[in-house]
């Protein structure tokens, strides 16, 4: 593992989401799916990545999210921050980890609309030309995980 770990995702991409609509609900089985392009760069000498991403969701409105991973060369572990445009002023609790055998796991303390909860973010298919993010969320500490409740597939755009 290292600062280059994620030099896979530099550039520009297309992805495509698929979300529930409420992640909490076990019993939720509605999914939205929408569109967005990220542009991925390397920041702070390659210690780092930083990527914007803006879409529409399904019901139009818009989706403007922004990533900020970081590695720890005394750790050898990476920490990722999430922030959006739908809950300004907030950036969330970092969820840490690194890579194994071209998976990456990063887990973290998270809150949403009052619940607790550890929430795993997984990269997958990293050397494919469609790499793979998903979430999940745990409610028992990490003893045992929720289904996947957001997943997001890369497709490189060519330069214009």
């Amino acid at each position: 593992m290292s600062a280059t770990d994620f030099d896979f995702l530099l550039g520009t991409w297309s992805v495509q989401h698929r979300r529930l609509t409420d992640p909490l609900d076990p019993d939720c089985t509605t999914w939205v799916e929408f569109a967005s392009v990220a542009e991925v760069e390397s920041i702070l000498g390659g210690l780092g990545t930083a990527d914007q991403t803006r879409g529409t969701l399904a019901d139009g409105t818009a989706f403007d999210g922004y990533s900020l991973r970081l590695h720890s060369p005394e750790t050898d572990e990476w920490s990722i921050w999430w922030a959006s445009a739908s809950r300004p002023g907030v950036l969330d609790d970092p969820v840490r980890g690194r890579f194994d055998r071209g998976v990456g796991t990063f887990i973290g303390p998270a809150e949403h609309r009052g619940t607790a909860f550890l929430a795993r973010f997984r990269w997958l298919d990293t050397d494919g030309p469609n790499p793979v993010w998903e979430q999940d969320f745990s409610f028992d500490d990490g003893a045992t995980w929720a289904p996947v409740n957001w997943r997001m597939v890369h497709t490189r755009r060519e330069p214009a």
